[in-house]
């Protein structure tokens, strides 16, 4: 297999577990729904502005948008399962244990002695305002 081949592969691979992963496919489902459900109201109403104020209201639910309610607590409840390795380990949580970041070193004059920095403020006189 060509390297750009390889690459383009890899590249899918990781396009399809960051799309699988988040919430992107919930969300095309939700807009999906939301345009079925504005098509509905329009051929109810012939109201552009109705058939949208309908849509999005929450009042006129659908079995479609009560399965992305589901599906979008469902994945809630499965992110707040989740425990990170900080709370599972005891050495992030033991107070006994002190973390000393040494102070940096710099190679080398990084700094301009005084002798060298002129400063210096010009006043300078602004002239009335003309009428």
């Amino acid at each position: 297999m060509s390297d750009t081949a390889h690459k383009r592969l890899l590249s899918i691979i990781a396009l399809l577990v960051i799309f699988s992963t988040t919430s992107i496919p919930l969300g095309l489902l939700q807009i999906g729904i939301w345009a079925n459900m504005f098509d509905e109201f329009y051929e109810e109403t012939k109201s552009i502005t109705l058939s949208a104020e309908w849509t999005l209201d929450g009042l006129h639910r659908c079995s479609g948008c009560e399965l992305v309610n589901e599906l979008g607590s469902d994945s809630k409840e499965a992110i707040s399962k989740i425990n990170t390795f900080s709370f599972e380990t005891k050495l992030a949580h033991d107070p006994g244990i002190k973390i000393i970041v040494p102070r940096t070193q710099f190679i080398g004059k990084n700094y301009f002695p005084l002798e060298y920095v002129v400063s210096r403020i010009d006043f300078v006189e602004t002239p009335p305002p003309q009428a």
